[in-house]
């Protein structure tokens, strides 16, 4: 059981992997070859993305569930219909998110307390950026349906292309042709495109959907929209409360902001691995739930909950012996490089925690819980969140106690997801298998 986990979760790490390619190389690009103010815009902008695809992040997620469950039960009409009508609201949706997301742009960063030095250079990222939002939906809508039916390989295969592509764009925009940070943006705009529309056409060839009728069908968009609207308001929230974050962030001034940027780039060396055993766990869960193997559901919960932790506890501890020069590699800044430093040294060791948050949580989801996921993360990693920030930031005003929000928030909805897991879907589970 480890094992095949372990090797559907590798694909989606590295797959994972290549996409945050598309930020960091953007960074590297311009932490180098422009500076720390260029590289401050980037990472003032770039959330607002995040908060705007909530809500269709939640949805594909929602999708991804309900191919598994049909997919783990055979019934192949209902895979089928399952994957029309996620691909019509994530077209949809992100038509509407790229109108609104021009709409808003500058305001937003102005709600950010964006810093007035780097704002005329963040906006024009984030609007250009936002051209790819459509790309990015319909994304990550093709790769949960692709995954739900057992495939992570496919999408680790083209996203790599697309990661090289944008490796190769960003060089042409900012070294060979200088358009500074409306370069990085044109880069991460062509190679999203480019992975969406690959896989795209692989999901209609392959379900041979250009002869069906592509007809909304009320039963299954209200399935998807039940169970992934509450993972989308999840994500949105949780985006909002990051804002809060951003918001006290961009209050230390430039050096405070790049720094942050940075940490949220190394810190997806542990949080790319989390996510992939995360989305493992709920392929994993939808399917044995939909085929009637509970057991197999109990077992993986235990022993995979195990091995991501270790995992995550190692990389921790080698990231934190070498994070000077891990740090640098972002920004050549010795300041932002010492800043960032202070930082992971509060959350890097804590990160374990985060892992079995996010493993436990994905069997909830996976199994339909969306609303008890939805309410745990509100309440653990929203209210408390911000709560913990406002007061923090007041009595001690340093970044370092931004940083220990993290963790402390991390082990309350670790504990709540335990709690619901043993409580609620354990009950649930308490019948033999098929």
């Amino acid at each position: 059981m480890l094992k095949g986990f372990i090797l559907f979760a590798l694909p989606l790490f590295a797959g994972s992997l290549f996409q945050q390619l598309y930020g960091t190389v953007d960074l590297i690009f311009v932490g180098n070859c422009l500076g720390k103010t260029e590289a401050a815009a980037v990472g003032a902008s770039g959330i607002l993305v995040t908060c705007l695809i909530g809500l269709f992040t939640g949805i594909a997620a929602g999708a991804s569930v309900i191919t598994a469950k049909y997919w783990g039960a055979q019934d192949t009409e209902s895979v089928q219909s399952s994957i029309e009508n996620a691909l019509v609201l994530a077209l949809a949706g992100g038509v509407g998110l790229m109108v609104l997301g021009q709409l808003l742009a500058r305001q937003a960063l102005l709600w950010l307390n964006t810093p007035e030095s780097i704002l005329a250079q963040a906006l024009v990222y984030i609007k250009i950026y936002l051209l790819a939002i459509m790309s990015m939906i319909v994304y990550n809508m093709c790769v949960g349906i692709m995954r739900a039916m057992g495939d992570s390989r496919t999408p680790f295969v083209v996203l790599a292309i697309g990661g090289m592509l944008n490796v190769l764009l960003d060089y042409l925009f900012i070294v060979v042709l200088p358009f500074g940070v409306a370069g990085a943006a044109f880069a991460t705009f062509g190679s999203q495109t480019f992975t969406a529309v690959c896989l795209l056409v692989r999901i209609i060839r392959k379900e041979a959907l250009l002869k069906r009728s592509w007809k909304p069908e009320r039963r299954m968009m209200a399935s998807i929209i039940k169970t992934g609207v509450p993972l989308g308001i999840q994500s949105m929230i949780l985006t909002l409360s990051n804002l809060f974050v951003q918001y006290y962030i961009n209050g230390f001034g430039e050096d405070a902001v790049a720094a942050f940027t940075v940490y949220f780039r190394v810190e997806t060396f542990l949080y790319l691995p989390i996510l992939a055993f995360g989305q493992a766990m709920v392929t994993f869960t939808g399917q044995n739930y939909g085929a009637g193997y509970y057991d197999r559901i109990r077992k993986g919960v235990r022993s995979c909950n195990l091995f991501s932790a270790l995992v995550i506890a190692a990389l921790s501890a080698l990231i934190l012996c070498f994070s000077r020069p891990v740090l640098g590699i972002f920004c050549k800044d010795p300041e932002v490089v010492e800043a960032a430093r202070s930082i992971i040294l509060v959350s890097f060791p804590f990160y374990f925690i985060y892992s079995v948050m996010e493993l436990t949580g994905s069997v909830v989801r996976g199994l339909g819980e969306t609303m008890q996921s939805m309410g745990i993360v509100i309440f653990a990693l929203c209210i408390v969140r911000v709560l913990l920030l406002g007061c923090s930031v007041r009595m001690f005003h340093s970044v370092q106690m931004v940083a220990a929000v993290y963790p402390v928030t991390w082990l309350i909805a670790m504990l709540l997801f335990i709690l619901s897991y043993q409580r609620c879907v354990g009950r649930l589970l308490q019948k033999p298998d098929n």
